[in-house]
């Protein structure tokens, strides 16, 4: 077993600094994207970064106007690495057209670092090996750039937890994705 947590931690560390590395190049593709898109519209998949729980990689697949599955890969700020996915509902209740209501539910994934789950405000005493899984209830804002491959989103996620012991939390996330 503590073969495991240790094996665990190098696998944390390997990921963070190829996610650093990546995170990186996502940008520097995004900035590149945008100068040569111009007034292009957006394509299906997007790409970009996530500030705040996870801190990472953000994506995002249109199924069609109405429906997307996005998700983000990254680490919390108690450096617990964290992957989610979420099925999502787009609607346009705005006037302004470029601006679109999400919700939807979801999946997170979590292990590493203690602290990242709280029950009853305490932590939980997670080894540095323990997988966590949760439920999301996803809710936020996207505005679509106008003439632009580029998105920007803010949302909130309260979160369930199921393992490895009951929990909640709520996961907030401010990004940017392009569409090339």
């Amino acid at each position: 077993m503590v073969g495991l947590v240790v094996e665990c931690k190098n696998l944390a560390r390997s990921v963070c600094k190829r996610l650093s590395r990546s995170a990186v190049i996502a940008a520097l593709a995004g900035v590149s994207c945008i100068g040569a898109a111009g007034a292009r519209a957006q394509g299906m998949f997007g790409f970009g970064l996530v500030v705040g729980e996870p801190t990472g990689l953000a994506w995002k697949y249109k199924i069609n106007h109405l429906n997307a599955v996005d998700g983000a890969i990254g680490f919390s700020p108690t450096s617990r690495f964290r992957l989610h996915v979420d099925y999502l509902w787009q609607a346009y209740p705005f006037e302004e057209q470029h601006l679109a209501v999400h919700y939807g539910l979801g999946a997170a994934f979590g292990f590493g670092r203690p602290g990242y789950f709280t029950y009853d405000d305490n932590a939980y005493p997670f080894r540095n090996g323990d997988l966590g899984f949760g439920v999301r209830a996803v809710v936020g804002l996207t505005y679509t750039i106008p003439r632009s491959p580029v998105d920007t989103f803010f949302e909130m996620a309260p979160l369930i937890v199921a393992a490895p012991g009951p929990g909640f939390g709520i996961d907030v996330g401010l990004g940017i994705r392009v569409y090339p």
